[in-house]
């Protein structure tokens, strides 16, 4: 193979790899999440959040309910939480 065929296919593989990891982000979950960590962070010192919390979480669980990555990622954040 010739080095400039050579350079064309590891610059697809970069490009390949970067997207494929900027891919996992997910900007709408880590914003439920962060809301979520808000609601959590104020029931601590007013107990009537804290069914507002819930239902928060239970709205996360739903959105992304058959998605095991996702709720991966919501379990990992929950812990960050607390």
């Amino acid at each position: 193979m010739t080095l400039m065929f050579q350079n064309r296919i590891l610059n697809i593989f970069i490009v390949t790899l970067g997207l494929t990891f900027s891919s996992c982000e997910d900007p709408e979950l880590d914003a439920l999440m962060s809301d979520y960590c808000d609601c959590i962070s104020a029931s601590r010192y007013d107990d009537s959040k804290q069914m507002e919390c819930i239902e928060k979480m239970d709205s996360i669980k739903a959105k992304y309910e058959g998605q095991p990555r996702k709720i991966k990622v919501v379990l990992e954040k929950t812990n960050e939480c607390y």
